[in-house]
């Protein structure tokens, strides 16, 4: 059976959607979703699968399994941004303890906190020209000096 929008057959798509967004023991599994698939328990089934897989048709289709639509973008752009600000809160003022109850060093969380800023600066870059300088203080000894690129502001009339 053909689909209208490709020319590959049902079993070849839901091959494909298994492969790309299958839980376990599926997803990225080319084998495990053949198997499943095409009802196949021969030995032959991860060459197949590998055949099936580099097929041009197949990698097109499993691409475009990958993009995001626009409005999904969007919401992972939000969801991303939101969860790195708690996580650059939280790490940059976080008590790390051990099990005896120690305070711990905050390198660690403050590492994190690092690389969140640096992902959240990844999704929304700005002019090099709009520079602050932001001191994080531990509870321990010293603090921390970052600088942080901070959007423009809009001017607002009066």
């Amino acid at each position: 059976m053909e689909t209208s929008n490709t020319n590959l057959t049902d079993q070849e798509i839901l091959f494909c959607d298994l492969f790309a967004h299958g839980e376990a023991p599926f997803g990225g599994n080319a084998a495990r979703c053949y198997q499943e698939v095409f009802n196949d328990t021969s030995k032959r089934t991860k060459s197949r699968a590998a055949r099936l897989l580099a097929r041009p048709e197949i990698q097109e289709y499993l691409k475009s399994l990958d993009e995001l639509t626009y409005e999904e973008a969007k919401y992972m752009k939000t969801f991303l941004r939101e969860n790195l600000i708690s996580i650059i809160e939280e790490c940059s003022t976080a008590e790390l303890r051990d099990r005896k109850g120690v305070i711990q060093s905050p390198a660690a969380m403050r590492s994190i906190a690092v690389n969140a800023v640096k992902a959240l600066m990844e999704l929304y870059p700005v002019k090099a020209a709009q520079e602050n300088k932001l001191k994080i203080e531990g509870s321990g000894e010293g603090g921390i000096t970052f600088n942080v690129i901070m959007p423009e502001q809009p001017k607002q009339e009066s």
